[in-house]
């Protein structure tokens, strides 16, 4: 009997007999789990954790009992080498096995298409030093008294309000221990504060004269979460630490969490899985620059709708239905205490404005660091994800849409899909007379999968050679050898075969084929129509514009070959040089956030100028989607330069 083991976050499905051990079944993947005993039970380091029904694995064992703490039995880790498969299972791999093998984006460069903007360096949060005077009998003002009437002097040329005038809750929890700290250092202290305008409002009072202050600026992803720490005193960022989001255990997409907070009242666990990951990262940033998290005074958060619904602890279920309505647009200052993050007691936390439906704060980052808002050029900006943003215009107006298009270049719902970790092939090429794949993996690595970029790469090969017609089904004119039925009658292309390509290791169980399916090729079909057609009906909506340039955003826009990418039809007709990629805008833009308050102001402002068109509720949304499927489109004219590599190539 075999059962179905799924594996997070790197989304991989496999088949292993009934009684084998999660170890052997991660070996036999040939992932590089970190057992430092081999499997023997001895050094406890390959600890994973049950998903979902743990009641198919084998109950914990002695050696489970000794190894694991309380904590992480009653929270379902195991053992991988203890626990045997009797069901089908999901687990997650915990990000000691993990963090080392993704490839994960940290890098923007927009250099090419805004030009040297340079950003001023304004941060919202500030320091300040202060000798407070103590009490005597004739100066007998209270505590707050005579700090505020120190902080007047210290401005004398500004007409100064303090605010909050009244004792309130931030305000409260300052004074409580206010005393003892201007007495500790005979006065000395270090005041964090705000200033707006003429307003000033007190943040935090330390002890004695602190010099350092710093924010951390984090990009939070679908799939991945990216945080920046950055020295608020000189603007530098003096560590970065990125991670899988923890909550892919809980759904591939968005969609799908959103089912699964409805289905089991988890929005608790859905923002637990989140808030846990942001410390992770403000511990890794912190630990690696060798700075406090107490000094970690603000952060600046950015994501799509449903993240940022979910770290907040929203409802985000009608985020999922129409009218796909948010449950607030504003921009979010509160005490980053109050969700449980790990830094300053009093220290701040951010969120630019939501603009509507899927079109979150990181379309807003996204705007922040390109400027597409200054361009003379009318330019398409697409962060491409499991959930697709779009935004398109110039200096005269921007209008933004967002499109589902599915988790297939993340590497789900593709046979042997997977992220882009070790081991992934993640670009290739194939010889047009031998139809021999030459294939390059991640970490240079024997292959267990593809992730995205090397889908985008085979598709456009396949294409190139004539393997598939436009439709996308399989050339049956030119099928190669490499071309197999498989045990259900389904057609694959053969792209690794470990019998013939590559050399047997140790550890091999049998043999391997990587290989990609009708039903494979579809599922990428549905995700480069989705962004396709997405653009078009947002070029609708500016019909006497010409598309000038295209901006490739986050990940996966700024590690495929962007030469495959507009074979297939991922965006619309462009000429090669006028296709940007730029990185991660959206992590870019929430650091611009941390670092110039005018720059807030701005993203503040943006949202609530930006048009926001409903791309799925359009009539012409089905139509479009339908052409956008084929390679490169239904309507070949549309991609006059591309008529050489398809003039051959049967639509159907």
């Amino acid at each position: 009997m075999k059962h179905i083991l799924i594996v997070e976050p790197i989304s991989k499905r496999i088949e292993v007999k009934s009684g084998a051990s999660i170890y052997d079944a991660l070996i036999a993947l040939n992932y590089p789990i970190g057992a430092l005993c081999g499997g023997k039970g001895t050094c406890g380091k390959c600890k994973i954790l049950c998903v979902k029904n743990q009641e198919n694995l084998s109950p914990l064992n002695v050696i489970e009992k000794n190894l694991l703490t309380p904590e992480e039995q009653k929270n379902n880790i195991r053992l991988a080498c203890q626990s045997f498969i009797f069901g089908d299972t999901r687990i997650s791999l915990l990000e000691g096995l993990i963090s080392h093998g993704n490839k994960i984006l940290i890098d923007s460069d927009l250099l090419a298409v805004r030009g040297n903007i340079q950003e001023k360096f304004d941060p919202f949060i500030k320091l300040m030093h202060l000798k407070i005077p103590l009490p005597t009998l004739h100066n007998n003002g209270d505590d707050l008294y005579r700090m505020t009437s120190i902080i007047r002097k210290s401005f004398p040329e500004r007409v100064l309000h303090l605010s909050p005038i009244m004792i309130d809750n931030d305000l409260y929890t300052i004074t409580r221990s206010m005393s003892t700290k201007i007495r500790s250092k005979e006065g000395k202290i270090t005041l964090y504060y705000w200033l707006k305008d003429e307003t000033l409002e007190i943040l935090d009072v330390e002890e004695g004269y602190n010099k350092k202050l710093y924010g951390i600026a984090i990009d939070l992803g679908t799939t991945t979460i990216v945080g920046y720490l950055i020295n608020l005193l000189s603007g530098d960022i003096v560590s970065i630490s990125s991670m899988l989001n923890p909550q892919v255990s809980i759904g591939e997409d968005l969609i799908t969490r959103i089912s699964y907070i409805c289905q089991n009242e988890a929005k608790h666990t859905a923002q637990t899985l989140l808030i846990s990951a942001l410390n992770q990262i403000l511990t890794d940033t912190c630990e690696k620059a060798k700075v406090s998290k107490l000094d970690v005074k603000e952060l600046v958060v950015v994501g799509n709708t449903g993240m940022h619904h979910m770290l907040y602890g929203l409802n985000s279920e009608q985020l999922a239905r129409t009218p796909f309505v948010p449950v607030f647009k504003a921009p979010i200052y509160i005490n980053s205490a109050q969700l449980g993050i790990q830094a300053s007691p009093q220290g701040r936390l951010y969120s630019p404005p939501v603009v509507a439906g899927f079109v979150g704060t990181d379309t807003i980052g996204c705007i922040v660091s390109s400027r597409i808002d200054t361009y003379e050029k009318f330019s398409l900006l697409i962060d491409i994800g499991t959930n697709g943003e779009l935004v398109m215009g110039n200096r005269k107006g921007l209008i933004t849409g967002s499109c589902a298009a599915g988790s297939a270049l993340e590497g789900a719902h593709i046979s042997l899909g997977m992220r882009a970790a070790e081991g992934a092939i993640e670009s290739l090429t194939i010889d047009p007379k031998s139809f021999h794949c030459t294939i390059n993996t991640i970490g240079n690595l024997k292959p267990i999968g593809m992730c995205g970029s090397g889908l985008i790469d085979l598709i456009a090969e396949m294409i190139k050679c004539k393997i598939i017609t436009r439709n996308g089904n399989f050339n049956v004119h030119n099928l190669p050898e490499r071309v197999l039925y498989s045990s259900n009658g389904d057609l694959n292309y053969i792209i690794y075969d470990s019998e013939k390509d590559g050399i047997y290791f140790e550890d091999d169980r049998k043999k391997f084929t990587i290989g990609i399916s009708q039903k494979d090729i579809r599922q990428l079909q549905l995700a480069k129509g989705a962004f396709l057609s997405g653009a078009y009906l947002l070029n609708k909506q500016y019909p006497s514009e010409n598309l000038e340039q295209i901006l490739l955003a986050g990940a996966f826009g700024s590690y495929i070959d962007k030469e495959n990418a507009r074979i297939i039809g991922l965006f619309p007709e462009i000429t090669p040089t006028k296709i940007y990629q730029i990185g991660n805008a959206a992590g870019l833009g929430a650091q611009i956030c941390l670092k110039d308050q005018n720059m807030r102001k701005f993203a503040n402002e943006i949202a609530n100028k930006v048009e926001y068109f409903e791309i799925a509720s359009s009539k012409d949304f089905q139509k479009e989607f339908a052409l956008s499927m084929y390679f490169p489109h239904y309507e070949l004219h549309r991609f006059p330069s591309l008529r050489t590599i398809y003039q051959d190539l049967p639509i159907r």
